[in-house]
């Protein structure tokens, strides 16, 4: 192993081989082969079989690359001998002779085997480049004993012979053209299949699926999240606008818990003998009637109703209204605050108003103490400190004696808990 003045390393593999160039970080062989076979179906078949189609899968070749693959067909499993003639070309009608090899056109990936039908068939591949980069060759798919578009032309066309030959030859050009979408339409109900079709670009068919739906999928979503997605599509929309639809899809957007109340559900009308005074009392929001005038009527604050409408001003102020609460844990910044008004404003009811608020971790017995819901336990407030923003009586605690040292002549102990301030 050395180096030419270019740079390059020159590498010897020994034996009668011929030196190599290799350049630093784009190492690749200047030539390079592969033998493949040998293939058989069932060697006992009669007729012997008929290998029909090679098609390659293989990277874009760049412009410094050349492929090329050659077939050979014998009823010997013994692998060819070097010494093997090679035929480029035939004559239109005629085949390639038995034990010979058939050179394909140099860069064809999709080839007709143009040798005669025998239980055993071998491939080879031949490859060169510049040394800067090389062809990779993905899988390659073999097709035989094939029922081609002749079977659609009248049985005058299939007598065999030379003919026959060549005009299977000339509808494989076609086919050829025409098999993408051939495939395409055999592979339709795969597409339709949530958990079948393809999501990588160009083919995102998932979301195709979900504009069926109308179901958006969010980009930031798993394969896995968006398929399951699509199958749940059905029966979020059976919720939708529900309580129940409204938590699963903010869960299923944002991640949080969503806890949802209506107001309405709880409200009742004070009345004597029924309303237990400071527990179940509530004050109605206007009278029965609207506005009545000379006793109710407010200018800017009451309005006339229908006589349908009798006692819808009673209930107004929580009519059509609901609370939605979340974690501040699972929205810990105002833009995931802003995706759940976002999923809130799309999927709620068009005639229904909301509020959103987060649930802290301030347990206050009378105002946020339900458990399950928002009884959170936090940490110890910060002690108070004038001329600083804290809400007297919510978020103020004044320091304790422990913060303050333990006192001499008190509870001080000496090498016990005796702390000096």
């Amino acid at each position: 192993m050395s180096l030419d003045r270019q740079g390059r390393v020159l590498v010897h593999p020994g034996g009668g081989g011929a030196v190599m160039r290799l350049i630093p970080a784009q190492a690749f062989g200047e030539t390079g082969s592969f033998l493949a076979g040998a293939f058989h179906v069932d060697v006992a078949a009669q007729p012997p079989t008929r290998w029909f189609r090679l098609r390659a899968i293989v990277d874009p070749l760049p412009p410094s690359c050349h492929l090329q693959f050659f077939t050979y067909t014998s009823f010997l499993p013994d692998a060819p001998t070097v010494a093997t003639p090679i035929l480029d070309r035939v004559n239109p009608g005629e085949l390639v002779p038995l034990d010979t090899w058939w050179a394909a056109p140099l860069d064809g990936l999709d080839l007709l085997i143009l040798n005669q039908p025998a239980p055993y068939l071998w491939i080879k591949g031949v490859w060169r480049s510049d040394g800067t980069a090389s062809p990779i060759l993905n899988q390659m798919r073999l097709e035989y004993n094939s029922e081609t578009w002749l079977r659609h032309l009248p049985a005058i066309y299939q007598r065999g012979g030379s003919e026959q030959v060549f005009l299977e030859r000339f509808l494989a050009l076609f086919e050829t053209l025409l098999a993408e979408e051939t495939e395409q339409i055999d592979r339709l109900p795969q597409l339709f299949d949530r958990s079948a079709a393809p999501d990588r670009f160009p083919h995102d068919w998932l979301d195709w699926l979900a504009g069926w739906l109308a179901f958006d999928l969010d980009e930031t979503w798993s394969e896995l999240q968006r398929r399951q997605a699509i199958a749940d599509a059905f029966s979020l929309y059976s919720q939708r606008g529900t309580v129940t639809g409204l938590k699963q899809l903010i869960r299923l957007y944002t991640g949080a818990i969503a806890h949802i109340d209506e107001p309405a559900r709880f409200a009742s009308l004070w009345s004597l003998g029924d309303s237990a005074l400071g527990f179940t009392t509530m004050l109605a929001p206007g009278d029965p009637q609207g506005a009545v005038i000379g006793t109710t009527a407010t200018l800017n604050q009451t309005h006339l109703i229908q006589a349908e409408d009798y006692g819808a001003p009673l209930f107004e102020d929580v009519a059509h209204r609901f609370c939605v609460q979340v974690y501040a844990a699972d929205v810990d910044s105002e833009a995931a605050m802003v995706r759940v008004q976002q999923v809130l404003d799309r999927e709620k009811p068009a005639h229904t108003t909301y509020q959103l608020c987060a649930i802290e971790a301030q347990m206050r017995v009378g105002f946020q103490a339900r458990l399950g819901i928002d009884a959170i336990v936090g940490a110890p407030p910060p002690d108070l400190v004038l001329t600083e923003a804290q809400q007297l009586g919510v978020d103020t605690v004044l320091a304790t004696h422990d913060r303050a040292g333990t006192p001499l002549g008190q509870t001080a102990r000496l090498d016990r808990r005796t702390s000096l301030q």
